[in-house]
């Protein structure tokens, strides 16, 4: 492991830094991360202002690892290509994440406001409320998570879970995404139509994709943002409901 004091301003050589680095109780201003390749960059307890972290190639980016949160304040990630990201006790505050692609980005306690987006986003979920096993780290229950422009990135397999207000993110628009606003009538409607339907495979098909959206409004996210990959069986009647409401 590379561990790395980085307070003063300047361009770090990425290829001095090593395959595993590392930044502990750092505060960084203006410092520039950028081109980093191949393996991992965590930090601990941290504060990032104005740096750039854009360019990356990365395995894994622990955004805030151990019980200390971290913070980024107009950050650039930009053309970053993450695989994993654990997001940990973070805080992004106006970040840029343009043109990237990253991977299983799960926000269990981690919080956005006011970043822009574009690219691919893969696999991932963001979360209203902390997980149950950061609780002990943290005084927050709310991950705040506002002002966000995701309109121009791809989502791939990608929910908001928890309570995230979609109504304060501008978000991905097109035939593979519906916004279903207060989803709990309008998913109970299509339950009960097919429970009239005689056992078939199709009917099966329809329940199961109803049960993954049905368990995201019982656990507080009254509105859902859906991706089609997820739900395709049932899209159809989905985007029906959507626009009679």
């Amino acid at each position: 492991m590379f561990f790395i004091k980085a307070r003063s301003k300047g361009k770090i050589n990425p290829a001095t830094l090593g395959p595993r680095v590392v930044l502990e109780r750092e505060q960084v201003s203006h410092r520039d991360f950028s081109g980093q390749a191949g393996g991992y960059f965590g930090a601990m307890g941290c504060t990032f202002d104005d740096c750039d972290f854009s360019n990356m190639k990365l395995r894994e980016f622990a955004f805030a690892s151990g019980k200390k949160p971290t913070r980024y304040s107009r950050c650039k990630f930009d053309g970053s290509r993450i695989q994993y990201v654990h997001a940990g006790l973070a805080r992004f505050e106006s970040c840029s994440f343009l043109n990237v692609d990253i991977t299983r980005l799960f926000t269990h306690a981690a919080e956005f406001v006011d970043c822009v987006f574009s690219g691919v986003l893969r696999e991932s979920v963001f979360f209203g409320r902390v997980f149950e096993n950061y609780r002990e780290d943290t005084r927050r229950v709310v991950n705040e998570f506002s002002g966000n422009d995701f309109s121009a990135m791809r989502f791939i397999d990608v929910d908001f879970r928890q309570g995230v207000d979609l109504s304060r993110q501008r978000l991905p628009s097109g035939d593979d995404y519906l916004y279903l606003k207060d989803a709990a009538p309008k998913l109970s409607a299509l339950r009960n139509k097919y429970l009239h339907h005689p056992a078939s495979q199709r009917r099966s098909e329809v329940f199961q994709a109803l049960e993954l959206l049905e368990d995201a409004v019982r656990d507080g996210q009254a509105d859902l943002f859906i991706c089609r990959n997820v739900v395709d069986e049932i899209w159809a009647e989905l985007r029906e409901s959507a626009g009679s409401s």
